[in-house]
């Protein structure tokens, strides 16, 4: 009998594009309560805690911020929501060959989950509206673990809600906290290098695969859980 395997994806950057909207929505949340708009380098630094904690994290920058701007934490947040769900359909969308790879990923027995630093709300939103949260056994956000990404605590979550041996887990995201958390928890790891992190960071957190586009992802799908195959560079 065939060993039960997940393959855990990140969101946002992996498997799907929606960076330029969710900068978009984080940029204007703050605009009003900030001496400057952030970057988008300045927001992804915030990356890690669910959406609340990154506009705190902006709201605190003192290359932004004004004395009052943390005041505004509230009123950001609930704009924040409301911009991220405004013209989602227009704005988010799977990568390019990520459909090819969640269904041959399910045809050869893999489950799927995601783990991902966004907060549920906007997390199951946006898996709703792309039709992928049907085929996902597992859903973890920041919301739902002590501890965001770079810790290990969801990616456990998911292997023990699954049923699988931590080495029977793919661990794919575009984040060096992704690889980082695979990796301490005893995952086999693969970089996206299609998402916004750079490959010199990506590669730092020593990856067991890079991938250059999400169907580089097809030929591991069907290998051994144990394969010792080298990774795509």
């Amino acid at each position: 009998m065939n060993r039960k395997r997940v393959l855990i994806l990140d969101l946002d950057g992996t498997l799907v594009d929606s960076l330029p909207h969710l900068f978009r929505a984080f940029r204007e949340a703050v605009r009003p309560f900030v001496r400057r708009a952030p970057t988008d380098a300045e927001i992804v630094a915030t990356f890690g805690p669910a959406e609340r904690g990154c506009l705190e994290r902006l709201l605190r920058n003192p290359d932004l911020a004004r004395p009052d701007s943390l005041a505004y934490l509230d009123e950001a947040h609930t704009e924040f929501l409301r911009l991220y769900q405004s013209n989602h359909a227009e704005g988010v969308r799977l990568f390019p060959g990520m459909e090819t790879v969640l269904s041959v990923a399910e045809q050869s027995g893999w489950q799927l989950a995601v783990f991902t630093g966004k907060g549920r709300p906007s997390a199951l939103f946006t898996l709703e509206q792309l039709g992928v949260l049907p085929r996902l056994a597992v859903v973890v956000t920041s919301d739902d673990v002590p501890r965001p990404k770079p810790a290990p605590d969801g990616i456990e979550a998911i292997v023990q809600q699954c049923g699988v041996r931590a080495s029977d887990a793919l661990v794919v995201g575009d984040a060096p906290a992704d690889i980082v958390a695979g990796r301490s928890a005893g995952c086999r790891t693969a970089a996206a290098l299609w998402g916004a992190f750079s490959r010199t960071d990506l590669l730092a957190a020593q990856p067991h695969f890079v991938l250059h586009e999400p169907t580089d992802l097809l030929p591991i799908l069907g290998e051994s859980p144990h394969d010792k195959t080298a990774a795509k560079l």
